[in-house]
């Protein structure tokens, strides 16, 4: 019990405090440690865990196989790829000298690895990017879909910034939005106040004063900038999209720094199994 619990625990909370404090401690050999042993530590204990999780994968699929459940059809091929790909790595390098040394046939063409990853893998990686498209959208009505204020705003964002992104959203001009803007405080008013009289004088005080506008500056397509689809779309894009990230990343600092620290006081203990 002891060398399967208080061993490890031992060692996880040396290596992290170690590993903490020497970010802040002005020591070569403890900077050394930090910035170049641990993370070789880090490649090694990765590359077994990649083994691991490859013979896992392995197991699962021959398993599927053999007891044909749902879509073991597809774990053949899943095995003969894996199976090729061992091959085509580690056993065939090529008949040229130079490309026959240990790894040089990872990257040099016309090899049988670099074949299969330009023309089997690059190509399925892209199908398999290209179907995300469909589910951001499908992700994307679901979010847009208009609740409460915090979705209205997410939809009309998301809009500006779909539209100001792509050719066609420099060519609407903004004297366009400005008369829709008119019209949706149109509605909003009309939501208010429950009379039409209102509304009309609303809307048509907003339209006259927008064409008023208009004339006399001679419809500059890009004129208010701030009405301007490219424009508006950077500045979201720009100040409150990097503000949010930002956020969102000093959220998960504090989440890594609060794991870790449960990790070195030794409250967290799903290493071992607990």
């Amino acid at each position: 019990m002891f060398w399967k619990r208080q061993i490890p625990i031992f060692i996880v909370t040396l290596i992290g405090s170690i590993t903490l404090f020497g970010w802040f401690i002005d020591q070569p050999n403890v900077k050394e440690f930090v910035g170049d042993d641990a993370t070789q530590w880090f490649d090694v204990l990765a590359s077994f865990a990649i083994i691991l999780g490859a013979l896992n994968l392995i197991k699962l699929q021959l398993q599927k196989v053999l007891y044909q459940k749902p879509g073991w059809q597809y774990s053949i091929i899943a095995v003969f790829g894996f199976i090729f790909a061992i091959i085509a790595g580690f056993f065939v390098k090529g008949v040229d000298d130079s490309v026959a040394q240990w790894g040089a046939h990872v990257t040099s063409d016309g090899t049988l690895f670099k074949w299969m990853f330009d023309y089997v893998f690059s190509p399925m990686s892209a199908t398999m990017f290209s179907l995300l498209a469909f589910f951001v959208a499908s992700a994307s009505y679901r979010a847009f879909r208009i609740r409460n204020f915090e979705a209205t705003l997410l939809l009309v964002s998301g809009i500006i910034i779909m539209v100001g992104r792509v050719p066609i959203g420099g060519i609407i001009s903004s004297w366009f939005i400005m008369y829709l803007i008119i019209l949706c405080l149109g509605i909003y008013v009309n939501s208010l106040k429950q009379d039409m009289k209102i509304t009309f004088v609303f809307v048509a005080v907003g339209i006259s004063l927008v064409t008023i506008g208009g004339v006399i500056t001679g419809w500059p397509i890009d004129q208010p900038g701030i009405f301007y689809l490219p424009s508006i779309q950077e500045w979201i894009y720009f100040y409150p999209n990097v503000a949010g990230a930002r956020a969102i990343m000093i959220g998960i600092g504090l989440g890594i720094f609060a794991t870790s620290i449960r990790y070195i006081l030794g409250i967290e203990r799903s290493y071992i199994g607990e």
